[in-house]
């Protein structure tokens, strides 16, 4: 099971296409899908970057950016902080000791979103060079996620670390084609700035803008202006 799913991501990062990162996601949310956890968000941030990935739906993104709750979530305030995996999800409510009421809401709005039950698995301590890990989370029933972690938490915990290895290694892919004109040009198009604003403000003309922009759209695999903004965040070239 396990070196099956690992050999795949390792042909997928080995074609150095710009998709890479998107079809890694994609295989790896099929791989825990197919174990019972499908419910994955996985967290990657560091100095200059956040990278946020889940298969919740585009709703829930939006509200944990809108809301700020990167701020408060349990998660990476309590889950990221040690190694050990740590029980996660509203089923698990009784163990939530210590949580605030904010932290405790976004618990169970997360739980409307088919998050109930779950375990942390963290790849980077929180520190310095950021926080890196898993929320492997299920809709599952607490009994029913007990039972599945007891038979694989350490499989699982072992296809996650290869999972972001991979994820990592494909957004630095992509990184490393980007140059950093391209990028300086995504960050300031993610902040609403138009063509002629950019121009202005790195004193180039909008035809050099729109370049950088088109030559951006072409590395990642972006179709438009906004999808390449959405890729750029999602592989943490740029922040959210």
């Amino acid at each position: 099971m396990l070196d099956n799913f690992s050999e795949e991501l390792s042909s997928i990062c080995a074609t150095n296409d710009p998709g890479a990162a998107d079809r890694v996601w994609e295989v790896t949310a099929a791989f825990f899908a197919r174990n019972g956890f499908d419910r994955l968000i996985h967290v990657d941030t560091g100095p200059g970057h956040f990278a946020l990935q889940t298969t919740l739906p585009d709703a829930w993104v939006a509200r944990y950016k809108e809301r700020g709750y990167a701020a408060i979530d349990p998660f990476l305030s309590h889950c990221c902080v040690t190694f050990r995996p740590i029980s996660t999800g509203i089923a698990y409510a009784d163990l939530h000791q210590g949580l605030s009421v904010a932290q405790m809401t976004l618990i169970d709005e997360a739980s409307s979103f088919g998050i109930n039950a779950g375990f942390s698995s963290t790849i980077r301590l929180k520190g310095d060079r950021g926080i890196a890990g898993w929320n492997i989370g299920s809709s599952l029933s607490r009994q029913e996620v007990d039972a599945l972690r007891l038979h694989s938490e350490d499989q699982l915990r072992l296809a996650a670390q290869h999972a972001h290895e991979a994820l990592d290694g494909a957004r630095r892919q992509t990184s490393a084609r980007l140059a950093p004109r391209e990028v300086q040009c995504l960050r300031f198009l993610a902040q609403g700035y138009r063509t002629k604003d950019i121009a202005r403000a790195l004193d180039l003309s909008s035809a050099a803008i729109e370049l950088y922009l088109r030559n951006a759209r072409r590395k990642l695999g972006a179709l438009t202006r906004e999808q390449a903004i959405a890729i750029a965040t999602a592989q943490g070239i740029i922040a959210p």
